[in-house]
């Protein structure tokens, strides 16, 4: 049984695998024929979108990676296993795109006050090569489940789709009114929907990385564990996401004085229920045996803990 799980994940890697590749090819060849196109007619749509591929390309290898390293096994090293590796690729992701975005931006208002004549038809053409190649990588890279690495490469890929509905939108325009403003006016529409797109990626990938408790209601958790008859108090919480997945939660709880098979009993219940209650990974429990000090630990705020 463990012999076909395990090939089943090397088969879903593989498969991942092939994925990534496929798409970071079709990105390259995107990124040269746009960068061409946009020469060849003076769009500055296009030329930023020849910019944005090539870092889609580059976003993509590092997902790819990260997906391949997530799958190692943990050891005495990396306790945790490798699972991280997904979550700082998202992280180096979204920052590499807002980058972009940012200078995508600048471009588009300084297209505003220089504007340039620009070639409509060629400037069409390459436009829907690219809108068809994007299609067919946003499907390569649809994301599975809540993969925050595969997400944050795809958000790059739908990104690049919607940048050449608008090019295309603005090449129509420019060959039937000449209207050569289109182009910078796309570009800053697309900049900007980036910029939403790739903050709540960053935002996430950056309070996992923080370890930051974001899922967890902490009184809840402590109200729960106080239903026990046999406990005391509890104190010392803390929780934290190790991926987009997998949360862990640790504190102390005092207990009556008790045979320490007996202890041990009540705090197995108590991982299993707070497991399925709550939805966490991995609960670690300190038991303590009723203090003399019984007035500070009910007094205890986990909110002041530094």
């Amino acid at each position: 049984m463990a012999e076909q799980k395990h090939a089943h994940t090397h088969e879903v890697q593989f498969t991942d695998g092939k994925r990534y590749l496929g798409a970071t090819l079709l990105n390259v060849l995107i990124s040269i024929s746009e960068l061409v196109g946009g020469l060849l007619s003076g769009s500055l749509a296009l030329i930023s979108d020849s910019i944005h591929n090539f870092t889609d390309s580059l976003s993509i290898i590092v997902a790819g990676i990260a997906q391949k390293i997530s799958g190692n096994k943990q050891n005495q090293r990396n306790t945790f296993g490798y699972w991280r590796a997904q979550i700082i690729a998202a992280f180096v992701n979204s920052v590499f795109l807002i980058i972009v975005t940012m200078m995508l931006i600048y471009e588009s208002i300084q297209g505003f006050f220089d504007p340039h004549p620009i070639q409509g038809t060629v400037m069409l053409i390459v436009a829907v090569i690219g809108l068809l190649a994007n299609l067919f990588t946003a499907f390569l890279l649809k994301p599975d489940g809540d993969n925050l690495n595969r997400k944050a490469a795809f958000l790059h890929i739908v990104a690049d789709a919607l940048s050449s509905v608008g090019v295309i939108f603005a090449a129509v325009m420019i060959n039937l009114f000449n209207w050569v403003w289109v182009d910078p006016v796309i570009t800053l529409l697309v900049a900007l929907y980036m910029l939403k797109e790739a903050w709540p990626v960053l935002k996430q990938a950056t309070q996992i990385l923080m370890q930051s408790n974001v899922v967890l209601n902490l009184d809840e958790v402590r109200s729960f564990v106080q239903t026990y008859p046999q406990v005391k108090g509890c104190h010392h919480f803390h929780a934290w996401q190790v991926d987009e997945k997998r949360v862990m939660l640790s504190f102390h709880v005092t207990l009556q004085d008790m045979l320490l098979s007996d202890a041990e009993l009540i705090i197995r219940d108590m991982q299993q229920n707070l497991a399925k209650k709550f939805n966490v990974h991995h609960v670690t429990i300190q038991p303590e045996v009723d203090h003399a000090d019984m007035q500070m630990i009910a007094d205890y705020d986990w909110n002041e803990e530094q």
